[in-house]
């Protein structure tokens, strides 16, 4: 390779290194802080030896290690990053013939695992068996003696399963090909194939599972071949690089990197949903409660779905803008408020955090444990155990709470959070009286034997507020359930006009006028907590509806009225 050549390569390092920072973080940061929303990586022991005692089970442990700092995405981002240009050194370092066109090639396996990454449910686990399975291959070639590499290569096939998983097949390929001999490329995809096939009848798991790897994608099921691909793409890079190429033919590089990476964008677009994207991001948020990043978010990108726009609802109430604001954002109905089971796109994380926030202690503990369950590979949740410790420490269940306290001071991210509740069971009173625990203690539903039913939320709702009035998530939301019902009666009854120590919210203002109509009132009557100008939206309002202005103007005009929610939906 040349100066300019070599200048190149590293240039090409170091941009792929660049955007897929930037891209996991910036473009699909909430993919990538999602991959530590989905395990509960603890420092000890006992999680070390449960990890490590199945086939992959290493590779498995360092992924999870890694994994707990893409609680950051930024961190996380840099990680993946950084494993997608190792992979693509490692490659390049296994390679005997090193000229341009084969560094152009040795990116393809990296664009490919990076592809893997914009799925739903990857793994770091895939990242860390897929390097340390080109490490093993890239060591096992540096034993100058052809028989001791051999007779190493062929000692490290079964090892490198127990520790790394099937990849080792991708070892025993790349020495197959190193070695140029018939009879021990045989011998080692041999040995490779059989430690699965060893392996079926003494662990629980299907052989389709032990073949594919039991820990590089988290869903069991349709698991994508991407890995594999790349798997094979790196034995093909290699193989290539053993063979001689007229050095005329060496001129394509240039076009060679040009065409890699133009490639790579669409590729790894087409891997990505931004419609997930947005989901995530939603959930997360409303996970860690950043309210106001919620409303900013919205303002950016208006949700589109049940879930985020119940979370948006959410967040409108906490920072005390539901009945101003709530119908700026379209809303479709009380499933937009409280999802239930049957909500599309419903996420168990905010679901849990909209009831934990109503007072609705134990049905936030039934979302929390859907949560659980719905992570693919049955592996415990950060965040939904920290909701849980709350949860019980809310319903005075401190043994339960510590249990799962425990669990988090075991991590590196909660640490500080767990141990602080965990420092006040000495004195248990100084736990519950902590200003958070204390309120939704009195804001909780205080019964044993209630069972919430969505059909009749609003009866859960006054429930709430009968046993504590102050709880003013509750009447928000039952005075958003009465709105999105287009149940005016039950609204007029509930809402506390005169209780308001400043202005009226806009969208009670326009529900008032629609009772107002209904009744035949006067606008001259009106009372003084109603707008002049609202009063004077609603006569073109009701001008434009007489005269059947399209919906689509109607919309254009009134969208962000209760109004044209409560006539359109």
């Amino acid at each position: 390779m040349t100066r300019i050549q070599k200048i190149t390569d590293f240039g090409a390092s170091l941009l792929f290194l660049a955007a897929a920072v930037v891209y996991f973080s910036v473009w699909y940061g909430f993919h990538t802080i999602n991959l530590e929303q989905l395990q509960l990586f603890e420092g000890t022991w006992a999680y070390f030896a449960e990890t490590v005692a199945i086939p992959g089970g290493f590779a498995d442990y360092l992924g999870r290690f890694l994994t707990q700092f893409c609680y950051y995405a930024w961190s996380g981002a840099l990680i993946i990053a950084v494993l997608l240009v190792l992979i693509r050194i490692l490659v390049w370092k296994l390679c005997t013939r090193k000229d341009t066109l084969i560094g152009a090639m040795t990116f393809v396996p990296t664009i490919l695992l990076a592809m893997v990454m914009c799925y739903r449910f990857p793994t770091l686990s895939l990242l860390t068996a897929f390097a340390l399975t080109l490490t093993a291959a890239l060591a096992v070639n540096c034993i100058a003696d052809t028989k001791p590499r051999r007779i190493v290569a062929l000692a490290l096939i079964p090892v490198l399963y127990l520790l790394l998983g099937s990849l080792v097949i991708l070892f025993a390929a790349v020495t197959a090909v190193k070695e140029r001999n018939k009879v021990f490329a045989i011998t080692t995809l041999v040995l490779a194939v059989a430690c699965p096939l060893v392996a079926y009848p003494l662990l629980p798991y299907p052989l389709g599972r032990l073949l594919y790897g039991l820990h590089y994608y988290k869903v069991h099921i349709h698991m994508p071949v991407w890995p594999w691909v790349a798997a094979l793409a790196a034995v093909a890079v290699v193989a290539f690089a053993e063979a001689r190429i007229p050095s005329r033919q060496l001129r394509v590089w240039p076009a060679a990197y040009a065409a890699i990476f133009l490639l790579a964008v669409p590729a790894i677009l087409l891997c990505s949903s931004r419609i997930d994207e947005q989901s995530l991001k939603y959930n997360i948020l409303t996970g860690k409660r950043a309210w106001n990043r919620i409303v900013t978010e919205a303002t950016r990108r208006a949700p589109r779905t049940y879930g985020e726009t119940a979370s948006l609802n959410l967040a409108l109430c906490k920072t005390g803008h539901m009945g101003g604001h709530m119908f700026d954002y379209l809303q479709d109905g009380p499933e937009t408020l409280l999802p239930n089971e049957n909500t599309p796109y419903q996420e168990g994380l905010s679901t849990a955090e909209i009831f934990y926030q109503l007072g609705m202690v134990n049905n936030a503990r039934r979302n929390c444990f859907e949560a659980l369950n719905a992570i693919p590979d049955y592996q415990k949740s950060a965040p939904v155990f920290k909701l849980l410790a709350e949860t019980s420490i809310v319903n005075e269940k401190y043994e339960l709470a510590r249990k799962y306290l425990t669990a988090l001071s075991h991590t590196l991210f909660y640490k500080k959070w767990a141990n602080e509740r965990l420092a006040k069971y000495e004195d248990l009173m100084e736990l519950m009286i902590m200003e958070e625990y204390a309120m939704k203690h009195l804001e909780r539903y205080k019964g044993e034997d209630y069972i919430f039913d969505y059909n009749a939320s609003d009866v859960s709702l006054r429930q709430l507020l009968a046993e504590y009035p102050g709880n003013i998530t509750a009447l928000n939301y039952l005075l958003a359930w009465s709105l999105l019902n287009k149940d005016i009666g039950a609204f007029m009854s509930d809402c506390p006009f005169e209780g308001f120590t400043e202005v009226v919210p806009k969208a009670y203002q326009e529900a008032f006028l629609i009772n107002w109509d209904l009744f035949g009132g006067s606008p001259e009557d009106l009372p003084q907590f109603i707008n002049p100008r609202i009063v004077s939206r609603k006569e073109a309002f009701t001008r434009d509806f007489e005269t059947n202005v399209p919906m689509n103007k109607m919309m254009e005009r009134y969208g962000d009225t209760y109004w044209f929610y409560y006539y359109f939906k």
